[in-house]
Parts: C-alpha cells; structure tokens; sequence
C-alpha cells in the first residue's frame, strides 16, 4: 500500500470517526491546547499507562473523580463504568461522591506500597475488570522506591493477557514499563477551594512527554 493510499485512508477515517481521532491525533486537542481533557482520554487495554503531577497544584486527585464520572456530587455516567480503585494511601473519601457511583465502584483500601502492589495484582489476574486505577500518590516515597521494578513488569504481562486498562496515579514518573505516560494539570489556585467539583475537574489536561523517571530501582 503506497504512502499516499495510506494517507487518504487516514483522512476518510478521521472524517468517519472524528471524536475517536480528535483525542491523541496531531489536528485535535493536543495541537490546540498542549493537551487533552480528562474526560476524553482512551487508555491503552492490556497496557498501564502512568499519570504523573506536573506540579504541586496539578490537580491529580481529581482524576479520580473525573473517571467515577461524579464531578460534582450528581450521577454522571462514568466514562469506565466497571473501576477498581486500588486506594495506596487510604485517601479516597467516598462521603464526597454520590451513592450511585459509589455502589459501582470497588474500593480496595491499602496502608503501603507493598499491600498496594499485592491487591493490584490480584485485581488484574481476575480478569473481569477491565479498568483498574492505581492511587500510588499519597504513598510513602521511600517505600516506593523500594519496590523492585520487576513488580511493575509482572502486572503489564497479567494485563496484557487479559485486556485490563491498568492506570497509575504516581507521585513521579515510576513505572518503567508504562506504555503511555502523561502529566497532570489543572493549575489550581487556592480560590479554586470555593469552585463546584465539576468546574475544577474541567480543567483537568493530560499531556505526553517531558516526564523523566525517578527512583525505580533495576532489581528484579
């Protein structure tokens, strides 16, 4: 197939299909606005991609909500229906979202990274989720620093087995097999406290590049 067919494909499958090419193409948001909003990121399946702070006021705990599709306490339809939410640092609070999503949502509440990593692997080896997300912020940072890296290596072969869409919240860029990386920003400010959730969480972008990884020792 010559490089021009090629092209021509493209183009007709970007007219037919232009909300699934706007999200990661080079003429959607991401020319536009640096970035894409969280609402319309398409993680990879069988793949864990790594969401990383750009900054103290990044916003990252609002991806949760953005996910749960609870923005601002009222029932949104979620945009990953079936979660598991593997809660590192216990920080979930699900007094703030509303009971419906709260009912669809399986919260596995950990203390260390080492119960983290333990729970996200038999999450992903059931293979009945197909979206698992992996709140590791909140989580001691030398703890995770002492988790080897063949943890992480382990569960990208469970989900590529069965198709899980495994998402890590990480304080810094961690994973080392992550497929897809992305920073996390909202730039927040401290009058933003007084805005409704979903106002906030609007603003949430995801963005690739310019994440260097840190801390992950080699060890397996």
């Amino acid at each position: 197939m010559s490089a021009e067919t090629v092209e021509i494909l493209k183009k007709q499958l970007r007219a037919k299909f232009p909300q699934a090419h706007a999200a990661w193409s080079d003429e959607g948001r991401e020319k536009e606005t640096g970035g894409m909003r969280l609402r319309e990121a398409e993680f990879p399946a069988g793949e864990i991609t790594e969401l990383v702070p750009e900054g103290v006021a990044s916003g990252i705990s609002l991806v949760v909500a953005g996910l749960l599709g609870d923005a601002d306490g009222t029932d949104e339809v979620a945009p990953y229906p079936e979660l598991v939410l593997v809660d590192g640092a216990d920080a979930f609070d699900p007094g703030s979202f509303g009971g419906a999503v709260c009912s669809k949502l399986l919260w596995v509440r950990c203390r260390s990274a080492l119960e983290m990593v333990k729970a996200a692997d038999l999450v992903v080896r059931d293979g009945n989720v197909p979206f698992v997300l992996l709140d590791a912020v909140g989580v001691d940072r030398r703890e995770l620093r002492d988790l080897p890296a063949s943890v992480w290596w382990r569960l990208k072969q469970v989900a590529e087995g069965n198709g899980c869409r495994l998402v890590v919240m990480s304080p810094v860029a961690m994973v080392p097999c992550a497929k897809l990386r992305l920073t996390v920003s909202a730039g927040l400010e401290l009058g933003d406290f007084e805005r409704e959730r979903g106002e906030v969480v609007a603003r949430v972008e995801l963005r690739r590049g310019g994440v260097r990884r840190h801390g992950m020792r080699g060890h397996g």
